[in-house]
């Protein structure tokens, strides 16, 4: 298992991670670690940038292999993280890195097992919460991009849209991709995340970790109010 990372490197008055370590790769959903954290399934096409991003996230040069050559991740990649607040404590939670879609670099065989591998992890996974859509910000959203997240609305789970390589826009145009992305997949605007693994946009001033856990937090507070003398954990900023 990989060393814990040592940097907290999001915004010191809001969310930030204060830890980061390779947990285990799995071939199918019984060799996945136990549920006993929640999960947060990540994914987007193949070359998206999933490994630049969590290695941004994570405040890690090298907690995931990047590759420049698409389609190179086959497993379900299993990270645990820990997300820290100056008063609400830690917040445990694991990132699960799935295949990239639609381009592999590897045998139609193999292609043809990422299907059955990563439906089965989302419609079984009893640990998972959300998921993170990476979405090119060059790129048009796919129909790869509307299935998943008609999958997720028929699980009831969330989904945040992350727009990768934005450093490659102008401010203004960022602005404007958001919008179209939203737009295309029928998603507020502010359920989208503009993110640059290159120069931090995204995750230096706390944005993905903040995003991550207001929705963990809002289950809890859902949970405990469905509860017999469950208490309100509203959150605070």
């Amino acid at each position: 298992m990989a060393a814990p990372s040592k940097t907290e490197r999001n915004s010191p008055g809001g969310w930030r991670v204060a830890s980061a370590s390779f947990e285990r790769s799995a071939d199918k959903l019984g060799a996945a670690p136990p549920g006993d954290l929640p999960e947060i399934a990540v994914t987007g096409r193949s070359n998206v940038g999933k490994s630049s991003l969590l290695n941004a996230f994570a405040g890690q040069r090298a907690l995931a292999r990047v590759s420049s050559t698409p389609g190179r991740t086959q497993l379900l990649n299993f990270f645990r993280a820990t997300l820290r607040h100056p008063r609400h404590g830690d917040l445990g939670l694991r990132w699960v890195d799935l295949p990239g879609y639609g381009y592999a670099a590897a045998p139609q065989a193999v292609r043809a097992s990422f299907g059955p591998m990563i439906e089965g992890y989302l419609r079984k996974r009893e640990a998972l919460k959300g998921l993170v859509l990476l979405i090119d910000a060059r790129r048009e959203v796919s129909e790869y991009d509307h299935a998943l997240l008609d999958f997720m609305a028929d699980r009831a789970l969330w989904t945040i849209v992350a727009v990768t390589k934005a450093d490659k826009l102008s401010k203004g145009e960022r602005g404007m991709v958001t919008a179209g992305i939203a737009r295309a997949l029928q998603l507020p605007r502010g359920q989208v995340l503009v993110t640059s693994a290159t120069s931090g946009l995204g995750f230096s001033d706390g944005g993905l970790a903040e995003a991550l856990a207001r929705r963990l937090r809002a289950e809890t507070a859902e949970g405990a109010e469905e509860a017999p003398g469950g208490s309100d954990l509203t959150e605070e900023t």
